[in-house]
């Protein structure tokens, strides 16, 4: 097996039974310095972890041909503008009061993975 896959099996890992026991944590309501500390590795864990995964996207993005990046990207913001859509309508209609703000974390989330997740595991899927 690839180094490369070792270490994203094992960082998924680290993910997943850090998320267990953070979860764990916060349902039992265990308000301890430990905990607070763990939780908050886990946290910055969290976003290191996210920098890594982008920072192979664009190192397998750069192997695709030009048209299959540009499908990518049409993708991407075709999705970005339906989830920040959906989001204001959602917004429009159950929370009328937060209309002034504008949320982009989850619908640039959302549109991220659905366009390039793929390229995370199998960078040459789409060549």
């Amino acid at each position: 097996m690839k180094k490369g896959k070792w270490i994203n099996i094992s960082l998924y890992s680290l993910f997943f039974l850090g998320l267990s026991i953070t979860m764990f944590i916060i349902y039992m309501d265990i308000d301890t310095s430990i905990a607070f500390m763990f939780v908050m590795g886990f946290v910055i864990f969290m976003l290191l972890f996210v920098l890594y995964q982008v920072i192979l996207v664009m190192l397998n993005l750069r192997r695709l041909p030009r048209i299959a990046i540009g499908r990518r990207i049409m993708k991407f913001l075709g999705a970005f503008v339906l989830f920040m859509a959906v989001n204001r309508l959602a917004d429009y209609f159950y929370r009328p009061e937060a209309l002034d703000q504008w949320d982009f974390g989850a619908p640039l989330g959302l549109a991220f993975a659905i366009a390039f997740f793929d390229l995370i595991f199998n960078p040459k899927m789409n060549q």
